[in-house]
């Protein structure tokens, strides 16, 4: 008998303008719908970041993206998961940068509603480190870039020592 894997299949996620609720669609898809808005945006509330068939890409903004692994030469052969290793050409929209990742609605307006807010803010890392755990490795719609230049994971280095 096979364990059977519990993934996360839902958080949010506050930038720099929005609150997005995203979700869990299978393999390989996933989805990231606008629920707040403050200021101008290309993508009105209600907007889907991500389309059919696309994985969501937590790094310093989400990221859409194909999990191509060949690119056009031998398309869809075999599948990419970790976006830094995925051709930018299969790249899709992205957000402006994050502020923070939790698991509730009601923690993400809280923290979109105050001021001041920072990329990776140092506030809410805890909240941000709960969620990218539970997303994990091997997450079949999210993936974390955890590239040693991923401005991500510097950011949040760079937090934890200013914490400590």
């Amino acid at each position: 008998m096979t364990e059977q894997t519990e993934y996360l299949q839902e958080f949010f996620v506050v930038t720099e303008t929005s609150v997005y609720h995203v979700t869990s669609g299978g393999q390989y898809r996933a989805s990231a719908v606008k629920i707040a808005l403050e200021g101008d945006s290309n993508l009105p509330i209600g907007s889907e970041l991500c389309s059919e068939y696309e994985m969501l890409a937590i790094t310093k903004r989400l990221q859409a993206f194909v999990p191509e692994k060949y690119g056009l030469a031998r398309p869809n052969t075999d599948f990419e998961t970790r976006v830094e290793m995925v051709n930018t050409f299969f790249w899709g929209a992205s957000s402006s940068a994050i502020i923070a990742l939790f698991k509730t609605k009601e923690e993400a307006i809280k923290c979109f509603d105050d001021t001041a807010l920072e990329p990776c803010d140092k506030r809410w890392l805890e909240s941000t480190r709960l969620v990218l755990r539970e997303i994990g490795d091997s997450h079949p719609s999210f993936s974390v870039c955890r590239s040693e230049r991923s401005e991500l994971r510097l950011e949040l280095l760079s937090a934890q020592q200013i914490s400590a």
